[in-house]
């Protein structure tokens, strides 16, 4: 006689580990990465080659959590999702390969170096003008790892926190549009190629989003269980009260 499977309970605890430690995390990292991805941005830094806030999926779950991540991806209830997370973990790390091949082209392009070098003498230039602007003497032996970082990420306005927020709001176009001058770099094969594994990242953010939306609606309404844990009643009144945005 063959074996039947376990299926849990309602108000499985299980499953709700599943749902709020697993799934709701994942969702909300899918959502962030298309927020990311929409404006072509990897989060890519030139130091350690690596996205910094596009992960593979085992990187999103606490790692208090990863027994309940191994278990969810072993039972059948979710059995679609070993695959798509394997796809997309492919592709991270494929798109942080891409990125770091289009860099190393730019440092070793001299069209590019120049353009940088030039482009800082005539920022520098025109500080005496601008006092507001930060002067970027200290930043000039990595300002191209950084202006090439920002060519991956397609960065179009800098946080005004960045030393280089001011240079790359006066010199973005500039490098994006002075292929007959400079670095053609958007014609590079290494771009085009990047290009293509961030559109086929941001596809599979979808479709992942879209699984784990679909599974924890399945999963709560099945076993009857909230989407989130609930917390206790805030008791607090007037300006002791604290209303939390999410």
């Amino acid at each position: 006689m063959g074996s039947v499977a376990y299926i849990p309970p309602p108000q499985s605890n299980r499953v709700k580990a599943w749902v709020y430690t697993i799934i709701n995390p994942l969702i909300d990292a899918m959502r962030r990465e298309q927020w990311l991805l929409e404006k072509g941005n990897l989060s890519w830094r030139f130091y350690s080659r690596k996205c910094e806030y596009i992960r593979p999926i085992p990187e999103y779950v606490e790692a208090s959590q990863l027994p309940n991540y191994e278990d969810f991806l072993a039972d059948d209830l979710n059995s679609s999702f070993p695959a798509e997370v394997e796809r997309h973990d492919r592709l991270v790390l494929e798109a942080e390969a891409k990125a770091s091949r289009f860099f190393d082209g730019l440092m070793r392009s001299n069209l590019f170096l120049r353009q940088v070098e030039e482009s800082l003498a005539e920022y520098q230039a025109g500080l005496s003008s601008n006092l507001q602007y930060p002067d970027l003497e200290s930043m000039s032996k990595d300002l191209p790892k950084y202006v090439a970082e920002y060519l991956v990420n397609r960065s179009e306005v800098l946080p005004d926190h960045y030393t280089a927020h001011k240079f790359w709001e006066g010199y973005r176009l500039k490098f994006e549009r002075s292929a007959d001058e400079y670095e053609p770099y958007q014609q590079r094969e290494t771009y085009r190629e990047l290009k293509t594994v961030c559109n086929d990242l941001l596809a599979q953010s979808h479709k992942l989003l879209s699984g784990a939306e679909k599974q924890r609606q399945f999963l709560c309404r099945k076993y009857d269980i909230p989407y989130a844990p609930l917390q206790p009643a805030d008791t607090g009144h007037g300006s002791d009260a604290q209303i939390r945005y999410r």
